[in-house]
């Protein structure tokens, strides 16, 4: 999955150091699966004796991507709804998101029988779904 830095925001104190540093992330796996994500850096996440005013775009860029794997297993699923045509289920998408430790990530993923090989689309569960998502992430992020 191609990931799009959409901005970068960073949180100054009253001295005028920047505490952290906020990375927007976008991405989209061929109408499958569509991640948004601000990812917040911390000074904790630097290598020793780095700032982050000595760091670039990219590199802030390249810091966040590093942390979305390993918050991607600690995701929430919210919901998911199915899709039917001539009353059978042909798909569903799943709507999953975090907000901690000042990071926020939205996952929407959109699934068919494809992905389900043990049972039919219209019998899945909440465990099914989530499964079938991971299985997805840990293809495209493979710590995750």
């Amino acid at each position: 999955m191609d990931l799009l830095n959409t901005s970068i925001s960073y949180n100054i104190d009253g001295a005028g150091n920047t505490t952290s540093v906020i990375a927007g992330i976008r991405g989209e796996l061929e109408g499958r699966l569509t991640i948004t994500a601000n990812i917040t850096i911390y000074p904790t996440d630097l290598d020793e004796g780095t700032t982050f005013d000595d760091l670039s775009k990219k590199q802030l860029f390249a810091l966040a991507t590093k942390k979305l794997p390993t918050l991607l297993p600690t995701l929430a699923y919210t919901n998911y709804q199915f899709f039917v045509q001539n009353d059978t289920p042909v798909r569903l998408t799943a709507y999953s998101d975090l907000s901690n430790n000042g990071s926020y990530i939205s996952l929407s993923s959109t699934l068919d029988q494809s992905d389900f090989t043990d049972k039919a689309i219209e019998s899945v569960g909440y465990e099914d779904v989530k499964s079938a998502v991971k299985t997805i992430l840990s293809q495209e992020f493979p710590t995750s």
